[in-house]
Parts: structure tokens; sequence; C-alpha cells
């Protein structure tokens, strides 16, 4: 079922930038929870509109909470990024490990996180925080320019697959579904069991570039043609990027449903068929 055909949900547009808008949606309405999943994702869209990532990742997070606070919605999950970390000391990173933010996609996040915290302390909302890996699958994700969609979309089209580097750097994906199951959990789970409280999200194991480009050429199932570039900046080169997942596992009973294989076969079958 599409959400036009449930009953249950309603669509209303507008900018998390836009105060009066936020106002407008919530006054004379009872929510139990708001996401923040607006955003400007990414290093390179972040890299070329600076000024709009500031202002949605940042100020809007700001407005959502000022929002929440106005009109007493207690709970806001905030949807943050692994990208807080930077370049990990030690993997798995759990939540403890130093934040050191490498791009402004980070940097954005992470000083979302402090305004998230800091209405925890000052105004007692029941904050929670997610960190998601990279986050794939159909829907939205199918035509970001992360890395799973991208090479599923160029390889479907016939064209080269770019991989910066070596490819043997690794990343924690992240199918889209799973990420929902983690901000259903989230959203139901106890005030008390939450508040305060931040999660990494993640399939819960490391995939390299190179892993995904073979995955792809599997399910497409003809030859690729990959081109190797050089690094980008803010782009960190790590063999194995792994988030530890142990403590949404714990707490909330989370347990990823898809890893990147079953996630690339249904995206290469969506491409192909639109189903």
């Amino acid at each position: 079922m599409k959400y036009r055909d449930n009953p249950r949900l309603r669509l209303i547009a507008g900018d998390i930038r836009n105060p009066k808008e936020l106002e407008e949606i919530v006054s004379g309405q009872v929510f139990d929870s708001i996401v923040n999943l607006a955003a400007i994702p990414g290093l390179e869209r972040c890299r070329k509109e600076p000024e709009n990532a500031i202002l949605t990742n940042v100020y809007g997070a700001y407005n959502l909470l000022e929002v929440a606070r106005e009109y007493d919605i207690n709970k806001i999950i905030f949807v943050s990024s692994a990208a807080v970390y930077g370049k990990p000391v030690e993997v798995p990173v759990t939540e403890k490990h130093p934040l050191g933010p490498l791009n402004l996609y980070g940097v954005t996040k992470l000083a979302g996180e402090r305004i998230v915290h800091s209405y925890h302390v000052d105004h007692n909302l029941t904050t929670v925080i997610l960190r998601l890996g990279n986050v794939y699958g159909v829907g939205v994700y199918t035509y970001w320019e992360t890395v799973i969609p991208k090479f599923v979309k160029c390889a479907l089209e016939g064209l080269p697959l770019t991989v910066y580097g070596t490819g043997e750097q690794g990343r924690d994906f992240i199918h889209v579904l799973d990420a929902v199951q983690a901000i259903r959990l989230a959203s139901e789970a106890r005030d008390s069991a939450v508040a305060d409280e931040i999660f990494n999200v993640s399939g819960g194991k490391a995939a390299s570039v190179n892993s995904i480009v073979e995955l792809v050429r599997k399910y497409v199932g003809k030859s690729l043609k990959v081109e190797r570039l050089p690094m980008r900046k803010g782009e960190p080169y790590i063999l194995n990027f792994e988030i530890s997942i142990a403590k949404i596992k714990n707490t909330l009973r989370f347990t990823p449903l898809w890893d990147v294989e079953k996630g690339i076969a249904q995206l290469v079958d969506y491409q192909r068929t639109g189903k």
C-alpha cells in the first residue's frame, strides 16, 4: 500500500527552515513524537551547497526543537550520521568513540546533535539521536548519489562505475527498511529508556567498495567497466569502517533484516521492473 492510499497518513509539504510553516503544521494537532529526517545529505552536495546545508541541517534542527518545546511535543528523534566520527581510532566504532567529522556534512550533523542535546538539558525534552551508516534501498534513496544506488543505476545504463582510491575502503551500510525499523523502535520505546541516548544504526557488517562492484556485477549479470579516480577531499580512506550496533540491539531489540547482497538484488530488480 502506498502512503497516498492509507487513510491514516497525511502528507504536508513544507520547509524546515521556515519556523512559521512548522508552527502552522503542529498547531491544533496532537503529536506523540517528531522524527527529524530533513537534511542536505552527503559530502558532495554539502560542499556544493554549504549555506543550504547549514540552514537545513543546523538551523532547521533548531526550528523543529523550538516548535516542539512551544507546543509541548515531548519526544524528538534526530536522524544523524556516522559521519560525525570521522576517521576512527578503533573499530567497531561505538557511541562513545571520539567525534571528529572530516567534511561539512559531518560537521552539520554534529552541530545538530549538540543542539538536540541542549534541548534535553535545558527544556527536558526526550531527545534521541540515531547515527546511521550509509543508507540505501528502494524509495527516495534510489536516486541519491550514494554508492549503491549510483552503481546499480550506472550498471543498468551501461555506464562506468566510478571508484575512488583502491576500492578497498570499507563502508557500513544500512537498508532503508532497517533504518525505518530503528526509527519505529525509538519512537515506541519508553521515554526513560531512550531520553538523551545515542544509537548507532547499521547493517552490522562493513563492506568494501570493491565488494559492492562485484555484487552489482552479479545481479546485473553483465561485464562492467570500472573507472578509478583519486580519493575525494574530506572522504576518509578506511579499510574497515564498521560501527557497533550492540547498544541498539540490547536496548531496543533492533535486528537488521537486510544484508548488502539482499539489498542490491532488490534494488536491481526494482530498477528493472519498477516493482
